[in-house]
């Protein structure tokens, strides 16, 4: 979290461990299965930090404003953890495990519920969301003009447009 994947080595994991950068071997069959076991911990971490901040799934606009809000916070605490979650190329297979589609469909459930969109339009409506807060962070995170309260701002216009209309 502090260097980043780029800076990582066995070496470096041994050394905070206090091993041998050998023994590692023994708990991992190499650096790309230490980080995907690295990545599912930090899934966990995530939505530990999501439940802490927002207790139920949402029931209204404003509560699914306040958890982008929340996700978006979240990762601009934590840039590395969005740098290694969405720029680091982890083995394929890894993929299905770690996918947030699920997640973030079932917590816009309440949008069909209440007739603001179909069934049909749920997986899209998630995509387009969960796309939007990662662009946005993106950008902030590149520091190439996107302030924190810009972020915000467009994150809350973007949510409110795209289940609104």
């Amino acid at each position: 979290m502090a260097e980043g994947v780029e800076n990582l080595s066995v070496r470096k994991v041994a050394q905070k461990a206090g091993y041998s950068y050998a023994t590692i071997y023994h708990y991992f069959k190499d650096v790309e299965e230490l980080l995907v076991q690295t990545k599912r911990v930090m899934v966990e971490d995530t939505a530990g930090y999501m439940q802490a901040a927002v207790s139920a799934p949402p029931k209204n606009e404003a509560e699914l404003q306040m958890l982008f809000a929340t996700y978006a916070r979240y990762h601009m605490e934590h840039p590395q953890i969005f740098r290694f979650f969405y720029f680091y190329r982890l083995p394929d297979h890894t993929a299905e495990t770690l996918d947030f589609s699920v997640i973030w469909q079932e917590t816009l459930r309440f949008l069909v519920q209440n007739g603001t969109i179909t069934e049909a339009e749920l997986e899209t409506c998630a995509k387009t969301l969960v796309y939007t807060v990662h662009g946005l962070l993106a950008l902030y995170l590149s520091g190439n003009g996107l302030n924190a309260e810009t972020l915000f701002t467009e994150l809350e216009q973007a949510i409110h447009y795209i289940i609104r209309g």
